[in-house]
């Protein structure tokens, strides 16, 4: 898989040499395989969550220790959009990423209006869902 590795690569994201770790909320093996492929070269750990109340759960326990959450919007138990509400109360400053297949106009304003900070229709752009991980590390650190 080629992918411009732009800033996460040239190791200009502060802490150089540290691993970000990222709480992927995702319940579709594929869609998580997928992302785990894209982000593997990268300094990321990829934590898994397989609904939003497993996410909410663990972020509840070790919210220092995740630096960014990549969430899917349609889960069982708890919706991605009640789940980063739930994470919000917690942390407000954690940077979430709405990362789902339902891209229309109510749908975004739907993640938005939870308190996501950005949003990535599946299936995704490899590059803009590089840019946008970059964009919230670099903001947060």
């Amino acid at each position: 898989m080629n992918i411009n590795k732009s800033i996460l690569e040239k190791n200009t994201l502060p802490n150089v040499g540290y691993t970000y770790n990222v709480l992927v909320v995702e319940d579709d093996d594929v869609s998580y395989l997928l992302l785990s492929e894209i982000l593997s070269s990268y300094p990321l750990k990829l934590i898994r969550a397989n609904d939003g109340e497993e996410a909410v759960n663990y972020f509840n326990q070790d919210q220092s220790n995740i630096n960014l959450v990549l969430m899917d919007i349609k889960l069982p138990k708890i919706n991605g959009y009640d789940a980063t509400q739930r994470i919000k109360e917690i942390n407000p400053s954690i940077p979430v990423i709405a990362v789902t297949a339902y891209a229309h106009s109510q749908g975004i304003i739907d993640c938005y209006n939870s308190g996501c900070d950005d949003f990535i229709a599946k299936p995704f752009d490899i590059n803009k869902i590089i840019r946008l991980i970059e964009n919230h590390l670099v903001l947060r650190n």
